[in-house]
C-alpha cells in the first residue's frame, strides 16, 4: 500500500514539473513597469478630466 501510494505521488510531481517545465517564465520587471506605466496614464487621464470639470 505504502509502495503504490509512494508511485502516485512520483507520478503526480512528475507530471506537475512537466508541465511547469511548459510554462513560459513571468518577466516581473516588464510587468511592473507595464502596471506603472497604465497607473501614470489613468493619473493623467484623471488630472486632465478634472481641470475640464471645475
Amino acid at each position: 500500500m505504502v509502495f503504490l501510494i509512494l508511485l502516485l505521488l512520483l507520478i503526480i510531481i512528475f507530471l506537475l514539473l512537466n508541465i511547469n517545465a511548459k510554462i513560459p517564465p513571468r518577466d516581473y520587471v516588464k510587468e511592473a513597469l507595464e502596471r506603472d506605466e497604465k497607473w501614470r496614464q489613468d493619473m493623467k487621464k484623471k488630472k486632465e478630466q478634472e481641470q475640464w470639470e471645475t
